[in-house]
């Protein structure tokens, strides 16, 4: 006589609503923020500046650099972004200036664009190094602890910032309003 067992494994069904829901939004308009909020996002950096290094000694790794700003310029004028590329003739710095040793190129960047225009870079940087630093009343801090390299890291030449803190915020495009001058901007 044989018997045939059979065994049930129970499942599990997890719902959405079973997971764990943030407690508080982010958002100022659904609901009264605390204090606490508030200084949280009047904290957050909300303009970036990002530079795109090159060998200005070497014809191709300056082309390279040319063609990706070339690159760029073409995305904003289609609206892709809204960043500003430093104003400068042949649309790069041929020489070092400021902290940065070799040639680049600056991009501002407001936190509005920030996500598109780091994954850009990410994408199309090609062998160039990227600093991504954030623009605060610290500029020493934006350009050392708190930056960001895509690829290899260069040397700064950071001697030339103060330890001071500026009273305000730099504001480079307000005409945007966008970053530090939204017009929702909360800024501490």
């Amino acid at each position: 006589m044989s018997s045939t067992s059979t065994t049930t494994t129970p499942t599990t069904t997890t719902q959405v609503a079973d997971i764990a829901a943030p407690t508080a939004s982010l958002s100022l308009t659904s609901e009264p923020a605390t204090d606490s909020l508030k200084s949280t996002i009047a904290a957050e950096v909300k303009e970036y500046h990002f530079h795109l290094y090159f060998f200005q000694n070497n014809a191709r790794s300056r082309e390279s650099a040319v063609a990706i700003r070339n690159k760029l310029t073409e995305l904003i004028d289609q609206s892709y972004v809204t960043i500003v590329p430093q104003d400068v003739p042949g649309g790069v710095h041929a020489d070092p200036i400021g902290p940065h040793v070799i040639g680049s190129f600056e991009v501002w960047c407001p936190i509005e664009s920030f996500a598109r225009t780091f994954s850009w870079f990410t994408l199309n940087r090609g062998k160039h190094s990227v600093l991504v630093h954030p623009l605060t009343k610290e500029q020493l801090l934006d350009h050392s602890t708190r930056a960001v390299w895509m690829g290899q890291s260069l040397p700064l030449d950071v001697e030339i910032f103060k330890q001071d803190v500026l009273d305000h915020y730099p504001l480079e495009h307000p005409e945007y309003e966008l970053g530090y001058s939204a017009k929702d901007a909360i800024v501490a």
